[in-house]
């Protein structure tokens, strides 16, 4: 998945209820606070997301004052004079839609004159239906996922409703760590109210991998596995099947991300973008070229072919088929893992870190959703309202389990369910200091959606070997040392 990049002893959930020590390519939101940060350092992580976004806190213009004068924000609906609230998600699914569907109408029953709409694009077309609502007023709740929330809120598309929403019950709910999610832009504003959290794992098929590589399926259970073991296991191919679930679709180029972060941590800056050594992009890095070589390496040797034009929801049923026996994705794909192939508990699936480089590191963005209310909004009351009622338990607890994400509020943080079984690894993940949790800063950037774009066509590029991978970080490199703000050089 894709953008508010910002997350785990149980990453989900202990790390959730601490008090806080912060998006991805799919449009989650990052940090934790297991990187050790005390509040001082914290505030100026979070200055500097904002800064690098281009946002000057002048942009939070919008004060309890301001907010008792706007007419947008004194919304009174009647049975002679409904309104509708629309709110358009960006991971929409079987797993979650029904659910906002019956959310919506559990607010009507009690909100009376308010229609709530559930628009749900699917995740290829929710970018450009997202934006293009913002552009056209027409909207009233979104999910600005991917490179949305950078370009929104640099646009003002989105209104602060910390004024309003600090008030409600589902406000008081959060965990101390989702309010520091909330208030990412500056201290008691909220552009946006968490609604769970992603983090990276591997799914794996153990059977294939113990009947032609056992010593890679070790380090696999391990966490020492390296992306070069990947490789080393297309040795588990068949006529029928590959080692390695590959994206060649959209997002294509998070899959370089992995390995190139992998090969050049731990020489990275906060955001993941940047070598700590040289203060310039990490794409510049030799470290990079050998990674992305490999990357394509694995492309070629150890991935299905079809898997040139799978998305998300391709390679998660690519690995549910058993055509890729190891595929790396976000904690609600376990939900989906568990339904269309195999219970957890049958022993067919296991769950891993993600893979290492040469140094025995990895890195990734843990990340977090979320709702904001759009400054267009005609009813920003009645919107905050219906936000308060869905993160509010129990609704925003049935819809964690339901959806597969960490928990947001303090009651559902405690659930076993998100302890025990798949959901251990993150554990796992949260105290092994050689997996580097990055804060997403650099993927908040203004720049980035232009990045996104340009270097999926550069992995299509490549794939169709039409493109070098040396010229490939070329170009990326030259776009993060020119267009983007380097963290080294404010």
């Amino acid at each position: 998945m894709l953008i508010f990049s910002v997350r785990l002893a149980y990453i989900l959930s202990t790390v959730l209820q601490k008090k806080p020590s912060r998006v991805d390519s799919e449009g989650k939101i990052h940090l934790f606070r297991r990187f050790h940060l005390n509040k001082k350092k914290t505030s100026l992580k979070v200055a500097a997301v904002a800064s690098a976004m281009g946002l000057v806190f002048g942009l939070v213009t919008a004060t309890s004052s301001a907010a008792a004068t706007d007419k947008t924000w004194a919304c009174k609906p009647t049975k002679s004079k409904p309104v509708t609230v629309r709110l358009i998600e960006y991971f929409a699914g079987p797993a979650r839609t029904p659910l906002l569907n019956a959310y919506a109408r559990q607010f009507e029953a009690k909100t009376p004159g308010v229609k709530v709409e559930i628009i749900s694009p699917s995740q290829a077309d929710s970018p450009a239906k997202i934006t293009q609502l913002l552009q056209a007023k027409n909207i009233d709740i979104v999910e600005p996922a991917g490179a949305i929330l950078g370009q929104a809120m640099s646009a003002k598309q989105i209104a602060n409703i910390y004024p309003y929403f600090s008030k409600t019950k589902g406000w008081a709910g959060l965990t101390d760590y989702s309010k520091f999610q909330a208030e990412l832009f500056g201290k008691k504003t909220a552009y946006m109210i968490p609604n769970g959290y992603y983090v990276k794992a591997a799914f794996v098929r153990p059977e294939p991998i113990q009947a032609k590589a056992p010593a890679i399926l070790t380090k696999i259970k391990a966490g020492t596995a390296t992306w070069n073991d990947i490789l080393t296991a297309k040795s588990t191919n068949t006529a029928t099947s590959s080692m390695y679930a590959m994206r060649g679709a959209r997002a294509s180029f998070t899959q370089a991300i992995f390995v190139i972060r992998a090969y050049n941590a731990p020489d990275l800056n906060s955001g993941g973008y940047y070598n700590a050594s040289t203060k310039t992009s990490m794409f510049n890095s030799a470290k990079s070229q050998e990674a992305l070589d490999l990357m394509m390496k694995i492309w070629r040797e150890a991935s299905p072919a079809a898997s040139v034009s799978w998305g998300y929801p391709e390679m998660v049923q690519g690995f549910v088929d058993g055509v890729a026996h190891y595929l790396i994705q976000d904690n609600e794909v376990i939900q989906i893992v568990d339904e269309k192939f195999a219970p957890y508990t049958s022993g067919k699936w296991i769950m891993a870190q993600m893979p290492k480089g040469p140094t025995g590191y990895s890195a990734q963005d843990v990340s977090g959703g979320g709702w904001s209310v759009a400054q267009s909004s005609k009813c920003k009351n009645i919107a905050s309202d219906f936000l308060d009622f869905i993160t509010t338990d129990p609704q925003h607890s049935s819809f964690a389990r339901a959806y597969g994400v960490g928990p947001v509020t303090k009651t559902a943080e405690k659930d076993p369910f998100f302890k025990t079984g798949a959901w251990a690894i993150y554990n796992k993940i949260g105290q092994d200091k050689k997996e580097i949790k990055l804060d997403g800063s650099d993927v908040a950037q203004t720049c980035y959606g232009e990045f996104f774009t340009q270097a999926d066509k550069d992995m299509q590029a490549m794939y169709a070997n039409t493109l070098s991978t040396k010229d490939a970080l070329k170009s990326w490199a030259e776009f993060w040392d020119t267009k983007c703000v380097n963290p080294y050089k404010k």
